[in-house]
């Protein structure tokens, strides 16, 4: 990009270049242009209206006081992003600070990552120390802007008025610039087997010196080179020695701040299933050569409607996104799914 991005208010000077962003939108919403004008609206009065969002003392109850920000490119708005200075109750579990749209004559050019990191400078001038940031659980290129931006998931919601999972993610500046060179990336397998109609999930747990970490599923580190997908399949036949198992494909891929690792974890979640007899325990001492290398681990089946809030370190981070894409996801043929073998030494 050999121009800069300018992120600012409208002007008196730019009722020209609004009207001209506003036909990109002619064959979209236009609420994700403009929350407030309409055709017909002057321009002063459309000025007047973003001018008294952001002051308190004219705002209906229940409303925060937001700004209204026109991302300009070579004197052409290609976007735009509004701040809502603080949170309500709504704004808390679905809108979050920032709403962001960039014009559909100028997506898949990089523009929303300039736009949001504009967009986000403003909210540390507004003195924000987190800024929440939400979109739909199916809408990658706004997840993938999310936290490319350091975002960190702290869960997903359900929206009331469709029923779809909405991601909440938060950015805080006191952890300093966002580097994902520094991440580390998680392959985890999620088992599966059907009994009597009823899908279970394979987890574990270590022996009882170290019952702490709690109960798991398998979960390996991607390394030198290694795609997530050879990662999981790795893992799988080091920490359980589960011979042909169906890999069914990725079902979840998120990325959050660990705590207690003092750095970023972005996981990828994968689904395999044993369609044929497996055990309903066994304990199996870890292969390979990673830091569980010759532990015990104790592995059993639960049902997976259990496993929410049951598994520790965020391993349930993706079932309720399980539950709701199982059963496409079982009837994948084996003409389309690859079976696995593991010899496990």
């Amino acid at each position: 990009m050999t121009k800069e991005i300018i992120l600012r208010e409208l002007t008196s000077a730019d009722e020209c270049a609004f009207l001209r962003g506003f036909e990109y939108w002619k064959d979209e919403d236009p609420e994700w242009y403009t929350f407030v004008w309409r055709p017909g609206m002057s321009h002063s009065d459309h000025l007047c209206i973003l001018q008294a969002q952001k002051d308190r003392g004219q705002l209906q109850p229940g409303r925060v006081p937001s700004s209204m920000l026109y991302a300009f490119l070579d004197g052409e708005i290609i976007g735009r992003i509004s701040i809502r200075h603080e949170l309500n109750d709504f704004l808390l579990s679905r809108g979050g600070h920032v709403g962001y749209a960039i014009s559909p004559h100028h997506r898949s050019q990089g523009f929303g990552k300039h736009v949001l990191s504009k967009g986000l400078a403003y909210c540390r001038a507004l003195g924000l120390e987190k800024v929440l940031i939400t979109c739909g659980d199916d809408n990658i290129p706004s997840r993938k802007l999310i936290e490319g931006c350091g975002g960190s998931l702290e869960n997903r919601v359900e929206d009331a008025s469709n029923k779809d999972l909405v991601r909440r993610y938060w950015i805080d500046f006191t952890r300093g610039d966002f580097v994902p060179a520094h991440s580390a990336i998680k392959a985890i397998a999620y088992i599966t087997r059907d009994v009597t109609g009823v899908t279970e999930l394979l987890v574990f747990d270590h022996d009882e010196e170290y019952i702490g970490a709690g109960t798991q599923v398998i979960c390996g580190t991607v390394e030198n080179g290694d795609s997530p997908q050879d990662t999981v399949i790795r893992e799988v036949a080091e920490e359980s020695g589960l011979e042909n198992l169906v890999f069914c494909g990725e079902v979840d891929q998120y990325q959050f701040y660990g705590d207690h690792a003092r750095k970023f974890l972005r996981r990828h979640v994968f689904h395999l299933h044993a369609k044929e007899a497996v055990p309903d325990r066994w304990t199996h001492v870890v292969a390979g050569s990673g830091n569980d290398q010759g532990l015990n681990f104790h592995h059993y089946w639960i049902s997976l409607e259990s496993a929410k809030g049951r598994l520790s370190g965020r391993f349930d981070d993706s079932i309720e996104v399980f539950l709701r894409r199982l059963n496409p996801v079982l009837k994948v043929s084996n003409a389309n799914s690859t079976k696995i073998s593991h010899n496990p030494s």
